[in-house]
């Protein structure tokens, strides 16, 4: 059983530790503490983009994979992994639940979107590679998800159980690329892919045996979240999901600490407890074999061997790691930034007693875990060092006759048809304006637009919203290409 660092009271919860240091200290004393034969070990995800466990203010935080891929680099997809890596490694955290090497489409599936390098496998599999190198080179074990792949899956498995036909052709190309990297696991996902299994990817022989045999992985095999329900329903509820995944060839089955869904931490520690007794008495009854137990085991213990942190083991000083973080961050974001359409309008003309409008469209994404969701809006007050700038609300009139600025997170809606940040720019463009359509999310937010100028920032971090802000004021230029075939604008 495998728990993440994240949310229970008293120990690594973000509501109690308030900041880097304090988490470093925790995890110092829980390691100099620890009464248990191994050196400890604990996982995160912080994969950059849009799911980030470190998210306090101040700390560095990377574009995500979608951003990688459109400066097409191999060097930035490793520095990203180097500087994330030792950001978790200063801070004591040794077990990165990172790259995403699922490969999106168009339109992106909900699970997936800038979390992903892009649509070309054999690209996806390269930076793949290139980032497992840089976080394990920073001293961190990473972890190539969530396979075989969620490229072809419509509904999002944190809130439905998604079944496919098929794989997508070159699906597991990146997770080849990423275990020929050495990767040191592998977490397998909840859908179910009909060509392959009948059953979940995680309650699959089929699937296991295919991540085994055919591509050839010996590390360990972690599943994706049991605690979600969507997850665990189909086998039966949380314990039988877990005997499933284990029977089947998983090594570690995941469980967060279920508070952030509402549990108190009793609950979840009692919910915990009957997973330890399901899989006690599965082995006890031969329905999980003592030799797949004992596979488990030694892959398990040498995960913490080769990445877990004794008392003495180095660590990096926090203010270097961070301070590298946020120079790579910005030479990514400098890199990757996409002027869609109409690279020719900028920089933006704004007539001499006139001012910039800026319409910032609210988020209406259904996605659970996201933290670039509360990220600042960093764009207004960068502009408005250049230039003045009236903020006006979605619909109402935009009373300046200089160019106006649509922008946005996440505005696609649930249904078929153009996001709400397009329908916005549709109703200015109508009105006569000229309208540049600004997307820090998932590009698909500019799809339907009729906006005379389109940019793609992949993050809504602040390194990356400096990168628009320079490119609109003329001050630098787009590097990036969007890494997304199939896209209509």
């Amino acid at each position: 059983m495998h728990e993440q660092a994240g949310s229970e009271p008293g120990r690594i919860s973000k509501a109690v530790v308030a900041g880097p240091a304090r988490l470093s200290q925790v995890i110092r004393t829980a390691s100099e503490n620890s009464a248990g034969p191994l050196p400890l070990l604990l996982s995160v995800n912080q994969e950059g983009g849009r799911l980030n466990a470190l998210d306090w203010p101040g700390v560095a935080q990377l574009p995500g994979n979608l951003a990688l891929g459109a400066a097409v680099d191999e060097d930035l997809a490793e520095l990203a992994g180097t500087a994330i890596g030792e950001q978790l490694r200063s801070v004591g955290l040794t077990w990165n639940l990172a790259p995403v090497c699922d490969i999106t489409g168009w339109p992106a599936a909900a699970a997936v979107g800038a979390r992903s390098f892009g649509s070309d496998p054999e690209r996806v599999g390269l930076l793949a590679a290139a980032f497992v190198r840089g976080v394990q080179a920073a001293g961190v074990a990473a972890t190539a998800k969530h396979f075989p792949g969620l490229g072809g899956v419509g509904g999002d498995p944190h809130h439905v159980a998604p079944v496919v036909d098929r794989l997508d052709q070159g699906a597991l190309l990146p997770f080849r690329a990423a275990i020929d990297a050495q990767v040191a696991c592998v977490m397998v996902g909840s859908h179910t892919v009909l060509a392959v299994d009948n059953k979940p990817a995680l309650a699959s022989p089929r699937v296991l045996g295919l991540l085994r045999d055919e591509l050839g992985f010996g590390g360990v095999v972690v599943s994706e979240n049991l605690s979600i329900r969507a997850v665990h329903e189909p086998l039966g509820g949380l314990a039988g999901a877990a005997v499933a995944a284990v029977e089947a060839g998983v090594d570690i089955v995941m469980l967060d600490s279920e508070v952030s869904r509402g549990r108190s931490s009793s609950a979840a520690g009692r919910r915990r407890a009957q997973v330890v007794q399901a899989l006690t008495a599965a082995v006890e009854q031969g329905v999980i074999d003592r030799r797949r137990i004992g596979e488990a085991v030694e892959r398990v213990q040498e995960l913490h061997r080769r990445y877990g942190l004794t008392p003495g083991s180095v660590r990096p000083d926090w203010r270097s790691a961070n301070a590298a973080a946020w120079r790579a961050t910005e030479q990514i974001a400098d890199r990757s930034v996409a002027v869609v359409r109409g690279d020719r309008p900028l920089p933006l003309d704004v007539p001499s007693g006139k001012v910039l409008a800026l319409v910032r469209v609210p988020d209406e994404g259904q996605r659970r875990a996201d933290s670039a969701r509360y990220t600042p809006d960093y764009l207004p007050a960068l502009l408005a060092a250049h230039h003045g700038v009236v903020q006006v609300p979605v619909g109402a009139p935009v009373p300046t006759a200089g160019p106006v600025i649509v922008y946005g997170y996440d505005t696609r809606t649930t249904t078929a048809g153009p996001s709400r940040a397009a329908q916005e720019a549709t109703r200015l463009v109508e009105c006569g304006r000229t309208v540049v359509h600004v997307a820090f999310g998932d590009v698909d937010d500019l799809a339907g637009s009729p906006a005379p100028v389109l940019v793609a920032a992949f993050s809504p971090h602040r390194a990356s919203v400096a990168a628009v802000a320079r490119i609109l004021l003329g001050d630098g230029r787009a590097h990036g290409v969007v890494p997304v075939a199939g896209a209509s604008w």
